[in-house]
């Protein structure tokens, strides 16, 4: 899979001729003229989701989690620490998959989800050093690495960590077109994943 130039003179910002991938772009940013609008649509109503986590009161959160049963507390911490691990992950993995982008205005975007995944760990962790007892936070962040299934020793968020992380990997290893369609797909498989239990 060839990765775009960063500037390309010999290129073209003609919109007729503008691809999604293998186009001949400049890379100039002209949003004035797209050819494909939703992506410009998309962009906006992902920047009207920007927040900041630390500005959002979880005082109350705190009394709820100290009253959460056993299984409650195990199933809150597994969910944060597998959210915080897969969107560092997705942080690192999808400047790899806008590499291949050619029409601006859904590098555009891709740009975005860069910026989305690094502030969503960002408030998983806010979360984590918030509501978490300290003595119990460093636990939770390797929850991923050492949560057994019951007495079985299956390891189920590493095995779906080691998953989706692989099919990334695969395509910065090997960039092939299809090995780098994987890659695409799993990052839309990336928070929906389940994994059957014998």
């Amino acid at each position: 899979m060839s990765i775009n130039p960063v500037f390309n003179p010999n290129g073209s910002d003609n919109t007729a001729n503008r691809l999604i991938w293998f186009g001949e772009t400049t890379n100039l940013m002209q949003l004035n003229d797209v050819r494909y609008s939703w992506a410009v649509s998309l962009y906006r109503q992902m920047r009207e989701n920007f927040w900041i986590p630390e500005k959002i009161d979880i005082t109350q959160d705190v009394t709820d989690y100290a009253n959460l049963t056993p299984g409650e507390r195990r199933a809150f911490d597994g969910i944060l620490s597998y959210l915080t691990f897969l969107d560092s992950v997705q942080t690192c993995n999808v400047p790899h998959i806008k590499n291949s982008i050619t029409a601006p205005e859904i590098a555009l975007c891709m740009a975005e989800q860069i910026s989305q995944e690094a502030m969503h760990n960002q408030s998983y962790q806010y979360i984590i050093e918030t509501v978490i007892p300290s003595d119990r936070r460093t636990q939770v962040y390797d929850f991923w690495r050492s949560d057994a299934c019951g007495g079985l020793r299956l390891r189920i968020l590493k095995e779906r960590c080691e998953f989706i992380a692989g099919l990334y990997q695969k395509y910065v290893d090997n960039p092939t077109p299809e090995n780098y369609f994987v890659s695409l797909l799993a990052d839309y498989l990336l928070a929906g994943l389940r994994q059957k239990v014998a």
